[in-house]
């Protein structure tokens, strides 16, 4: 299932809106990691964000869509059961326009980051252990992080500051092996993929901690959680759901994100000089 002539070994799906603290931070993990590129999906529609995202267009790392024109049109809010938003057609224009570009693509927010096996500085080791064995997907796990008990946002990188999360992965989101992805047209999900059933394939599933997973920072602190909405706007603001979705998020300590930390902030300075 592979192909030598893509560019890309993994890129991200990513729809934004109001992120515009945390991009730089999201950007430079991933590449240390061993993301390739950035397909951005821009409703933010601000000269802040295209200056951000600026020097990583330049690089050819980042391509980015402008996707406002959805706005005040029935794409546009919460979806319900079958229905399809900007978000989904973002998704659904990456498939279609990039899948041949690269070997490996994943529907990821900029509140989770993709966290390598616990041994593992990068995510190529694991990548290439399944490349070329016939896997169509794997369903990755992902972790909700807490509030780490920051009522305000703390002065450090987001990988730095929330370092508690639940004891059991509550979602998982997929990794689609490129070849087999349809065009995801009518795809319905922020999570997974519709893949191209002739291709064949088996599917895998990673399910600890120690593994490949997604660390998904779900709200930060509560005035970050107060001012930041989701794309979407499907989140309510009081401090009595604030707290509902923090259960069990707080639950276990990991600092595995902290070995990262340092060169992060060295990449996003050199950036900026």
């Amino acid at each position: 299932m592979g192909n030598k002539s893509r560019n890309y070994k993994l890129v991200f799906a990513t729809n934004f809106k109001a992120e515009n603290p945390y991009l730089q931070e999201w950007i430079e993990y991933h590449l240390l990691v061993g993301v390739d590129h950035f397909y951005l999906y821009d409703q933010d529609g601000g000269e802040e964000a295209r200056q951000i995202l600026a020097p990583y267009e330049q690089a050819g790392l980042v391509t980015r869509h402008p996707w406002t024109h959805y706005d005040g049109t029935r794409y546009d809010g919460p979806t319900r059961f079958y229905q399809i938003n900007k978000n989904h057609l973002g998704f659904a224009h990456c498939a279609r326009h990039y899948r041949h570009a690269a070997e490996w693509m994943m529907k990821i927010d900029v509140d989770e980051f993709l966290y390598p096996p616990a041994d593992d500085d990068n995510l190529l080791q694991w990548l290439n252990s399944i490349s070329g064995k016939g896997i169509k997907g794997v369903s990755i796990p992902r972790f909700n992080f807490g509030y780490n008990f920051h009522e305000t946002r703390p002065p450090g990188l987001v990988i730095e500051s929330y370092t508690r999360r639940e004891a059991d992965a509550s979602d998982h989101k997929d990794l689609a092996n490129c070849t087999c992805l349809g065009n995801n047209r009518f795809c319905h999900s922020a999570h997974s993929w519709h893949y191209q059933w002739f291709k064949g394939g088996t599917f895998l599933r990673e399910n600890t901690p120690d593994g490949i997973r997604i660390n998904h920072y779900y709200t930060k602190s509560y005035e970050e959680y107060t001012q930041r909405q989701n794309v979407s706007r499907g989140r309510g603001l009081s401090r009595t759901t604030f707290d509902s979705r923090n259960l069990g998020c707080d639950a276990v300590e990991d600092t595995g994100m902290l070995r990262f930390a340092g060169t992060v902030k060295n990449n996003i300075s050199k950036r900026c000089d």
